[in-house]
């Protein structure tokens, strides 16, 4: 029953039996003619046909340079498993408790509040404070252990022991006296180095530590002497902020009148500053001290500021350095001015802040260069310094220079271009403290009944920073988010919405309407209703809510 094996039969009028081999030649041809057939038949828009105008505008519209797309070698990535397993440092339960504060810590889409919290420039650094007495314990072990490095005899560890001490910021009595100990009997040039770099950056100021600064200042690599100022000015920051800290401002060198170059604007005592590096020197702010060696170290900075070389990072940083320990110094002033002309927007904006500030300086040549970083800068944080310092200036003075009129148009034009909302809000309270909000405002309230998609487009983002005036505007917001033609313009009135947090029950039971459509717009509302249903019930009423906004 294994079966008989039968011959196989050929076909009549069939060929030898060969292998078969599949050549995609005559395919690849074929496809290629298509995908030529296909190009060709793709009709070109006409002339009549224009892009729409997105707003705000992307963030890549500031990109001085294309993104590169390169390609990404595939790795293997590891795997934690059970022998990988450890107990984590204080290092990384700190790391991971200070995370989980701030994904507890939700955002507030209320423009009031938002305003508060982009008061100042940089905002205070949550000090964050662990009661753990484990990592309490841990903490101590860790300074104990540094500080058998410091005694050490072995110059790496003296080296690294100086380092951490600095970066941890730990400021007891006794790490400063070790670190001064320190100072008094190594020899080694690496190390005293370190050891003077941790003590100015805790703001020992003392004359021996300033000596001991002024003469690394000197000898020191371009590297050491960037460090070294980068620490003073920490220190000098603190100290010029200090609670004992009165600084007045000189007396004007001539009136309005007298044609002078620049003029004295009115004292603001620099508050922000003080709360932005509380957490760095608290030690030192509670009891100020005298600086030693002021007139030395005065004299080597000015050295220092007065170098030509504009690739030089520490002509800025040491006249910063003369500006907190002498506002009127003329050597800092020529130096910071002299930062204004170069291309390093960073640096301008840096300069900005100082003469603004803390030198209380304003001239044309200042006020231009404040609407040019606000115009032109590619990095979102300085435009809105730049915001920020114009309304330093006050309306006088830019009005007495004739640049009332510019700087009116460049806050209409930001107020709507601006692709961060950050810098748009800090824009509207620049044209609050300019006085030129309701001129602004009259503008955006007739944009909203033009024909034109885009005008209408921008009033409904200029009002989303602006607020509301008066009940009117909100019901003609109302009105285009039910009638307007242009669903970008529709959606735009949703995002207006939601900005300002305006969650009454009108705009609730629009939203909720719109949700059930099954277009582009429902899925903007459903994203809207999430936000503003988080918001308090209080402010459900519509008398209540736009007397907040206005």
């Amino acid at each position: 029953m294994g079966g008989i094996k039968m011959p196989l039969k050929r076909l009549p009028g069939a060929g030898s039996l060969r292998m078969l081999s599949w050549s995609p030649m005559a395919e690849q041809e074929e496809t290629t003619a298509d995908k030529k057939e296909l190009q060709f038949r793709v009709s070109k828009p006409s002339c009549h046909q224009t892009p729409c105008e997105i707003l705000p505008l992307p963030p890549s519209v500031w990109r001085k340079s294309p993104l590169q797309h390169g390609f990404n070698q595939p790795s293997i990535v590891e795997q934690p498993g059970l022998t990988s397993r450890r107990q984590r440092s204080a290092y990384e339960i700190m790391a991971q408790r200070k995370k989980s504060m701030m994904e507890k810590k939700k955002p507030d889409f209320l423009l009031s509040k938002l305003l508060k919290s982009i008061h100042s420039l940089y905002p205070a650094k949550i000090k964050w404070k662990d009661t753990d007495p484990e990592i309490k314990m841990l903490q101590q072990e860790r300074i104990k252990e540094l500080m058998e490095s410091l005694a050490s005899s072995v110059e790496q560890e003296q080296i690294y022991a100086a380092q951490a001490l600095g970066c941890l910021r730990i400021t007891d009595e006794f790490v400063l006296s070790a670190l001064r100990n320190t100072l008094q009997v190594s020899k080694s040039q690496p190390v005293r180095y370190e050891v003077t770099r941790t003590l100015v950056l805790f703001g020992c100021l003392d004359a021996a530590v300033v000596k001991e600064l002024i003469r690394h200042l000197k000898k020191g690599s371009p590297t050491q002497r960037k460090d070294l100022l980068a620490a003073l000015t920490v220190a000098l920051h603190a100290w010029a902020a200090g609670p004992e800290s009165k600084v007045t401002a000189p007396a004007e060198t001539g009136s309005k009148g007298s044609g002078s170059a620049f003029s004295r604007c009115q004292y603001r005592p620099p508050q922000y500053e003080m709360k932005h590096n509380q957490h760095h020197c608290s030690s030192f702010l509670s009891q100020r001290s005298v600086v030693g060696a002021q007139a030395r170290l005065v004299g080597t900075l000015e050295q220092l500021a007065a170098s030509q070389d504009r690739t030089d990072d520490s002509v800025l940083l040491a006249a910063t350095c003369l500006v907190y320990l002498d506002a009127s110094n003329p050597a800092a002033l020529e130096a910071l001015l002299r930062c204004l002309t170069q291309e390093n927007m960073k640096k301008k904006m840096q300069a900005l802040l100082m003469l603004v500030k803390h030198v209380n300086v304003v001239s044309a040549d200042i006020i231009q260069a404040l609407i040019d970083q606000l115009r032109h800068s590619p990095v979102y944080k300085h435009r809105a310094d730049a915001a920020n310092l114009l309304s330093t200036v006050g309306l006088e003075p830019i009005r007495w220079e004739g640049l009332e009129e510019e700087v009116f148009q460049l806050l209409v034009e930001k107020l709507h271009q601006e692709p961060f909302l950050v810098v748009r809000q800090t824009v509207a309270m620049t044209a609050a403290a300019l006085q030129m909000k309701r001129r602004i405002w009259d503008i955006v309230e007739k944009q909203l009944k033009e024909r034109s998609e885009v005008s209408r487009r921008q009033a409904v983002v200029s009002l989303g920073v602006l607020g509301l005036r008066n009940k009117n505007v909100f019901f003609t917001l109302l009105e285009m988010l039910e009638v307007d033609s242009s669903p970008a313009v529709r959606m735009q009135v949703i995002r207006t919405f939601c900005t300002l947090g305006m969650n009454n029950t009108h705009v609730l039971k629009t939203l909720m309407l719109k949700e059930q459509t099954d277009e582009a717009l429902a899925r903007e509302c459903a994203k809207a209703l999430k936000i503003l249903q988080k918001l308090p019930g209080a402010r459900r009423g519509l008398e209540h809510q736009i007397s907040q906004l206005s």
